[in-house]
């Protein structure tokens, strides 16, 4: 669908300028111990790219929208995104993003708009749904786009949203 390729494309586009301006400081600065610091939010950005990517490519050969989960936690610690180049992080974030929004654009409307009722979208999604609840993939990849606008306003403090309400 052309609206999700272009939404990820415009989110990627206006954040590199004000992630790169970003001091080394404030985007290792962790406000405790157990969150995450900015750098460690975009590492989690990718971790959650990669699953979705999956999840994207896969929809249309499993016949449902149920995926696997993943420990995000672990997954920032296992990365080490605390400590690895923020400009190498922001590279792999936009990359694999730039990735993911050439695969939306060639996805069909007709596999977007598909209606299933077999999902996790309440156990996997931001914007849960109800177990059993129709939905389509469309829901899934406006719900990515979402989490990463939703993480990227903890990122960058005056970020303006890109994604509207589902289906607008």
């Amino acid at each position: 669908m052309k609206n999700h390729h272009e939404t990820l494309t415009l989110i990627i586009l206006s954040v590199i300028p004000k992630i790169n301006s970003i001091s080394s400081e404030e985007i290792r600065y962790k406000p405790v111990p157990n969150k995450w610091s900015k750098v460690e939010i975009l590492g989690h950005l990718i971790d959650s790219a990669y699953n979705n990517h999956q999840r994207f490519l896969r929809a249309e050969s499993q016949g449902n929208l149920i995926f696997q989960g993943y420990d995000q936690d672990d997954w920032v610690i296992k990365n080490n995104y605390q400590n690895r180049n923020e400009k190498e992080i922001l590279e792999t974030w936009v990359g694999v993003n730039r990735h993911i929004s050439i695969l939306t654009q060639g996805l069909s409307e007709e596999l977007l708009n598909k209606k299933t009722t077999e999902h996790n979208f309440h156990k996997i999604c931001m914007n849960v749904l109800e177990e059993g609840e129709t939905t389509t993939l469309s829901y899934l990849i406006w719900d990515y786009n979402f989490h990463i606008e939703h993480h990227l306003s903890q990122i960058i403090s005056d970020y303006k949203r890109v994604v509207r309400a589902f289906g607008k």
